[in-house]
């Protein structure tokens, strides 16, 4: 995972950039990219389908759930988002200074 981007270093050494190496490179950036994308879209169909299964109970179900769910968006998840952008920040900067006792600490707080 430390070797530079396959494209580049076709262009560093002045070879031809085929499909080939394309290929190669985006499945390179899939096996990264792929697990962040599945969480990103379980996190986003999570209160989709929790509406969409509650929708069948009835209406004063399905708006209850709406409701819920939204004021739990606002509310709280955004403020986990919140907590854990400062703490990757944070976590970065003790862990980069290897100051691990810091790093633990802040983990502790959250």
């Amino acid at each position: 995972m430390e070797e530079g981007l396959l494209l580049l270093k076709a262009r560093e050494e002045g070879g031809r950039i085929g499909l080939g190496s394309v290929w190669a490179e985006v499945r390179r950036l899939g096996y990264l990219a792929g697990p962040m994308a599945a969480v990103t879209l379980s996190q986003y169909l999570l209160p989709i389908i929790s509406v969409m299964i509650v929708g069948h109970l009835g209406e004063l179900y399905l708006s209850s759930t709406s409701i819920a769910v939204s004021i739990a968006g606002v509310t709280g998840f955004s403020f986990m988002l919140g907590m854990a952008c400062a703490l990757e920040t944070l976590c970065g900067q003790a862990y980069g200074a290897k100051q691990y006792r810091k790093l633990g600490r802040q983990m502790c707080k959250v």
